[in-house]
């Protein structure tokens, strides 16, 4: 019997995604991308159709013939789909595993083209306005229009290398890390936790204000990597395989910092020591 245990669908994916970055795909996951095809093939072989009213034929002894023939594919093809289903499910899991043993290569390998881009995309955000809400841009000022084009290009280049490894984390069992603000963590990290930092407010003030943007510019990729750029707390840098729950776990440990910190205007000594006692666990 397939199972979804034979289901390369994420690992063929993050292939793909290497195969068009042009990082190298080892040989063996090739060799086994073959095999996985063959068996699949030979799980789903099918017999030869059902015999219409041409394809009767003259005489009796031709029928048998015919039949001898037919019932020797239908017994091919029934033996394919079985030893075929055999072989499927222990090739694909070793197709996924090669695949899921390469992405942490694959995506430390995205990180140069990464950062290069986001130095062309800072480049172009020193010439724009201030505001980069695209409602009031002067589209008929060069001085906008030109930048603005560029860093549009730029965007759509970084949203490329996010999806691919978003492919690659899939492939490599870390899809979905990071919970609500996974797509952030991805791109970019928050500065951590201290006691100063939580005694000040700076969550509050500056580095959730930024996260709060980011999320309301979902539907401006231009403007909302801009911002990024910008962005004087959160600091720009792809993930590492890792990385994005560790990033995910900051935000955490700010909270818990807060929650100890409590309301009071000026902490006193007993509130700063649970800060230092929240930071540390």
């Amino acid at each position: 019997m397939i199972t979804f245990d034979a289901d390369t669908h994420a690992a063929q994916k993050a292939v793909k995604a290497a195969r068009r970055r042009q990082l190298p795909v080892p040989e063996q996951i090739e060799a086994t991308a073959a095999m996985v095809d063959v068996a699949h093939g030979a799980a789903h072989m099918q017999a030869p159709e059902r015999p219409t009213h041409d394809d009767v034929p003259a005489t009796a002894e031709e029928l048998a013939a015919l039949l001898e023939e037919r019932a020797h594919a239908h017994r091919i093809a029934a033996s394919h789909r079985a030893i075929g289903a055999d072989f499927l499910e222990p090739i694909a899991r070793k197709y996924n595993a090669l695949v899921r043993e390469q992405v942490p290569c694959w995506i430390r390998a995205l990180q140069p083209e990464f950062n290069g881009l986001i130095k062309q995309l800072r480049t172009q955000s020193k010439k724009l306005p201030p505001s980069l809400d695209k409602t009031w841009l002067d589209w008929n000022d060069p001085a906008v229009t030109g930048p603005w084009e560029k860093a549009e290009g730029i965007a759509f280049q970084l949203d490329q290398i996010v999806r691919d490894r978003k492919d690659m984390a899939a492939a490599g069992g870390l899809g979905g890390e990071g919970g609500r603000d996974n797509e952030l963590y991805a791109v970019a990290k928050l500065p951590e936790p201290t006691v100063e930092g939580v005694v000040q407010h700076r969550m509050r003030t500056h580095i959730s204000p930024e996260v709060h943007q980011w999320r309301e510019l979902r539907q401006q990729p231009v403007s909302r990597w801009l911002q990024l750029a910008r962005s004087e707390h959160l600091t720009i840098e792809l993930a590492t395989p890792d990385e994005v729950r560790q990033r995910a776990a900051a935000w955490d440990r700010w909270r818990e910092g807060i929650a100890a910190r409590g309301v009071a205007p000026m902490p006193g000594a007993n509130a700063i020591k649970a800060v230092e006692a929240a930071l540390r666990s």
